[in-house]
């Protein structure tokens, strides 16, 4: 059996990781309450502190229609509020409220407590090189 070669391994794993990471959050295996998109923009605002929209999305590479009604959603569930900029009025910076950070909290715990069972044969050294790993592929989408 001739060897794969190792970029072709990487894409079909990880196209397969996908599709099973978006059939699992819209499956009833689905882990904790927020959806992906409001789970990530609390992260971030919990992670960084207050931003605003354009900065918001260039992160997450989306245009920022799409980013300011994901925040109006969060918004509106008073999970995220809105202030004006201190440095700069006219410019409107996204936080996150007390309420944000529970749901944030037992969802991100949901979550952890899943990979945690995933990965509980795997070696210390195996899961630090793994999130390494990880960091780097993200890093090169955005190169």
């Amino acid at each position: 059996m001739p060897k794969q070669d190792p970029i072709e391994l990487i894409e079909y794993e990880l196209t397969t990781f996908i599709r099973r990471a978006v059939y699992l959050d819209n499956s009833d295996r689905k882990i904790g309450n927020l959806e992906r998109p409001a789970y990530l923009l609390l992260r971030q605002l919990d992670e960084f502190g207050p931003a605003r929209v354009k900065e918001l999305a260039d992160s997450f590479k989306l245009d920022i229609s799409t980013l300011s009604r994901q925040a109006a959603a969060l918004e509106a569930k008073e999970m995220i509020y809105r202030f004006s900029d201190p440095s700069d009025g006219r410019v409107s910076l996204f936080t996150i409220t007390k309420l944000g950070k529970q749901r944030l909290k037992a969802d991100k715990q949901m979550r952890l407590q899943r990979y945690h069972r995933m990965l509980d044969d795997w070696s210390g050294d195996e899961k630090e090189l793994f999130g390494k790993l990880l960091i780097r592929l993200n890093e090169a989408f955005i190169d």
